[in-house]
């Protein structure tokens, strides 16, 4: 598999940014053998040098522009509109008490249920957030992200019926 093969790269870092989930932190920078900007997982470089050519950070690159449509450390080009539906309201409750990204939006529905909105890119990562809420939160849209969740759920099933998980507590 390529993504286990050591390659050498040079890059110029613009900004390290800690990650909570996974307790990881992403270095993000111009990658000169991709050409463009990529991020490397700190934990996964085994040896760095430092070189003696020097560079500019570009003045348009902001850290806070660049993870802004993310949920966290995937960044993707196309922006997808979430639409997530939550009838506990204690659930509500925690939900509206933290900024979970920017572009969340919160509308009560005349049924009491709220309405959670998003606006991000790439919907691996959100995919375990999801699932972390379980039965609380339901997703609305998009559909594709809502058979994700169907397909995990039934491998999830699929191998706790195959006699493949061990009971969490007895």
């Amino acid at each position: 598999m390529e993504a286990n093969k050591a390659t050498e790269r040079i890059i110029d870092p613009y900004f390290i940014e800690p990650a909570a989930p996974g307790h990881a932190s992403y270095v993000i920078g111009y990658c000169h053998q991709r050409k463009e900007i990529r991020i490397f997982k700190i934990e996964r470089i085994s040896s760095s040098e430092l070189t003696d050519v020097s560079y500019s950070i570009p003045t348009d690159f902001d850290a806070n522009e660049y993870f802004a449509s993310s949920w966290g450390i995937v960044v993707e080009d196309e922006v997808k509109t979430l639409k997530l539906e939550i009838k506990d309201q204690e659930i509500v409750r925690i939900l509206n008490e933290t900024i979970w990204h920017p572009s969340q939006k919160f509308e009560k529905q005349k049924d009491g249920s709220t309405l959670m909105t998003l606006q991000i890119t790439g919907t691996y990562e959100f995919l375990a957030w999801i699932l972390g809420w379980g039965e609380k939160v339901e997703v609305l849209e998009p559909q594709e992200l809502r058979e994700a969740i169907v397909r995990t759920i039934g491998a999830m099933l699929d191998k706790k019926e195959a006699g493949q998980t061990q009971p969490l507590s007895k």
